[in-house]
């Protein structure tokens, strides 16, 4: 397995996504869409994958990764070339949902790949550089988005989603170890569906998903309603694109140190920094009116969430055989998925009825009860490394 040409590729998906996902809100905003409208077209982004992260993944598991990761490749392509020639919400909400399948693909295949390193050390080492790679790409993505937008229009943006989703075929270099090929067998997908229920229903499992939905359902707005309120304050593309990137950055910086926290704190602390800081960056947003300001927000929310990526896919893989990792990190990513759809939905629906600097408080709130409920009043169940 070439870990290095993995990351690579991983690093070109995320930086196309990071393009495109503070793009799509404004283009949508430009095509007359509402708030509850631009919520459902960013949602559009979930939709599939709420419904197919758990079969895919088992598919994973039986086929290998290579093949399904390269499908989602494929998916990212055709992508891009309907943002080329998109002139309604419609057409943007079918992008979205070509987006989201190959997000699972790409996501999950990966994961699985990572999930079979035996050593937990390495295993770990390996998920945190992938949420590194994630991270560069979010960085850099929005900047480039931001740039050419303002400087040339969003075809342009959209030609180099396209340049940066078609680098994704790298991944045709990538071999798969022996006993992953050894995996395959007959696709049942009501065996399936039975196995991601007895790991949904496990407690520790249950409170790994909740710290995860919450967590991205207050990170959407970055995918939705923070865009729309930077230029509502005056901001360019290009400063709206930096602004994203500096999440971003934050992310990188405490996922450089994320193999320390697991090794020399509990999962507790973690835990309980990365929710506080969510909580404290995304309150502030609203309250700011300068770009330090929003800069500033950003970089404490930054930090919470580069925390909880990592972490929630390594607390999973701790729980999971590894001959099911395909499964268990599809039923994370349906999660995740569950989150991408209904968050912007719910929050544009929220902008509609209170205001769109309010919706920030609500989610802060959400994310603060949650966080009680976590560490508070059932502690006992944030799992342990696996060894």
């Amino acid at each position: 397995m070439n870990i290095w040409l993995i990351l690579i590729a991983f690093t070109f998906h995320f930086t196309r996504h990071g393009i495109s996902f503070p793009l799509i809100p404004l283009l949508a905003e430009n095509f007359g869409a509402a708030p509850s409208a631009i919520g459902f077209t960013v949602g559009g982004f979930g939709l599939i994958g709420v419904f197919l992260s758990i079969p895919l993944g088992g598919l994973i598991d039986r086929v290998g990764s290579k093949r399904m990761i390269l499908i989602g490749v494929i998916s990212n392509i055709a992508n891009a070339a309907i943002l080329l020639h998109a002139s309604t919400v419609f057409e943007l909400i079918i992008a979205q949902m070509i987006a989201g399948l190959a997000f699972i693909l790409i996501i999950v295949g990966n994961q699985a790949l990572i999930s079979k390193i035996s050593d937990p050390g390495e295993r770990e080492k390996t998920f945190g550089l992938l949420s590194i790679g994630a991270s560069i790409g979010l960085a850099l993505g929005p900047v480039f988005g931001g740039f050419l937008v303002e400087r040339f229009d969003y075809r342009t943006a959209f030609y180099l989603v396209l340049l940066f989703s078609s680098m994704g075929l790298l991944v045709l270099g990538i071999r798969e170890p022996k006993e992953v090929n050894s995996l395959k067998r007959s696709y049942n997908l009501f065996q399936d569906a039975r196995l991601a229920g007895g790991l949904a229903f496990n407690p520790q499992v249950m409170i790994i998903l909740m710290f995860t939905f919450v967590v991205l359902f207050a990170v959407n707005l970055n995918s939705s309603f923070l865009p729309v309120l930077l230029r509502g304050e005056g901001l360019k593309e290009s400063s709206i694109g930096s602004l994203i990137s500096v999440f971003a950055v934050t992310s990188i910086g405490i996922r450089l140190f994320f193999s320390n926290l697991l090794t020399f704190t509990n999962r507790k602390k973690i835990i309980a920094l990365a929710m506080g800081t969510i909580i404290l960056g995304v309150g502030l947003i609203p309250v700011m009116s300068s770009t330090m300001g929003f800069a500033l927000a950003l970089s404490i929310y930054g930090i919470g969430f580069g925390i909880t990526q990592p972490l929630s896919m390594v607390m999973i893989a701790d729980l999971t055989d590894a001959s099911l990792a395909g499964l268990a990190m599809g039923l994370r990513l349906t999660v995740i998925m569950a989150a991408n759809l209904l968050s912007p939905v719910i929050l544009g629906f929220t902008v509609d009825l209170i205001g769109l600097k309010s919706v920030f408080y609500f989610a802060a709130v959400v994310v603060a009860i949650t966080a009680v409920y976590i560490l508070v009043i059932r502690p006992g169940l944030i799992p342990a490394r696996r060894m």
